[in-house]
C-alpha cells in the first residue's frame, strides 16, 4: 500500500512539473478592478509566471474545501464526543456493578460460594 501511495505521489509530482516547464510565461494578475486602481496605496497588480497561478489557484482550492468540510463535520464530531462519554460512563457503571454483585467472578467459583 505504501508504494501505491509514492507511486501516485510521484505521477502528481511528475505532472505537477510538466504544468510548470509548460506555462512558464509571465502573465499579470489584476488584484481589484482597473476603475478602482488609483485608488489604492500600492500597485494593484503582480507579474507572476502562469504555473505559479495554476498551482495557488488549486492550493487555496485544496484548503477552502477541508475548511469547509471540517466545519460541516463538527456537528458530527460533537456527537461522536458525546457517545464516547457517554460509553465511558456506562462501562464504568457496569464494571461498578459487577463488583457490586461479584459477576466478574468464575462462574464455577460463584456456584461454590
Amino acid at each position: 500500500m505504501r508504494t501505491i501511495k509514492q507511486i501516485i505521489l510521484g505521477i502528481i509530482l511528475i505532472c505537477l512539473v510538466l504544468v510548470a516547464v509548460a506555462n512558464r510565461e509571465t502573465v499579470v494578475l489584476n488584484l481589484v478592478p482597473e476603475p478602482l486602481m488609483p485608488l489604492l496605496p500600492f500597485e494593484g497588480t503582480l507579474s507572476l509566471p502562469l504555473f505559479v497561478v495554476i498551482i495557488a489557484s488549486i492550493a487555496v482550492g485544496l484548503v477552502l474545501g477541508y475548511l469547509f468540510e471540517w466545519l460541516r463535520e463538527r456537528k458530527i464530531r460533537k456527537q461522536v464526543g458525546q457517545k464516547t462519554r457517554q460509553v465511558s460512563k456506562l462501562e464504568s457503571e457496569v464494571e461498578r456493578l459487577k463488583r457490586k454483585t461479584g459477576d466478574d467472578e468464575d462462574e464455577i467459583l460463584a456456584l461454590l460460594n
